[in-house]
């Protein structure tokens, strides 16, 4: 998935797609793939060719790979802590707490 991903986001054998690398990006987040995850963060906060930004979606897929020892993710965290509201900041803590890894089926 996060090949694919990978291949979709930079034009590799076809033209390139982000809104679709985001959403195989996302499966592979999902599935526990810490790159994956921080991809999805990466992508969210600065939006991209038809994804729109969303930095508390970003925070959250940050938080949720920094857990798991990826230092960027945990640089991203500290530098995007600032500039979310509490309520932000809450929403997506709450989501990163409820974050369990799927299974790939």
């Amino acid at each position: 998935m996060h090949f694919h991903a990978m291949q979709l986001y930079d034009g590799v054998g076809g033209a390139r797609n982000r809104v679709e690398a985001l959403a195989w990006l996302t499966r592979a987040a999902g599935a526990g793939l810490v790159d994956s995850q921080y991809n999805v963060a990466q992508l969210l906060e600065k939006g991209d060719e038809g994804v729109a930004p969303n930095r508390v979606e970003a925070f959250k897929w940050y938080m949720i790979a920094a857990r798991r020892g990826d230092q960027q993710a945990l640089a991203a965290v500290q530098r995007l802590t600032p500039g979310l509201s509490a309520a932000e900041r809450r929403t997506a803590r709450e989501a990163a707490d409820a974050f369990t890894a799927e299974p790939i089926t």
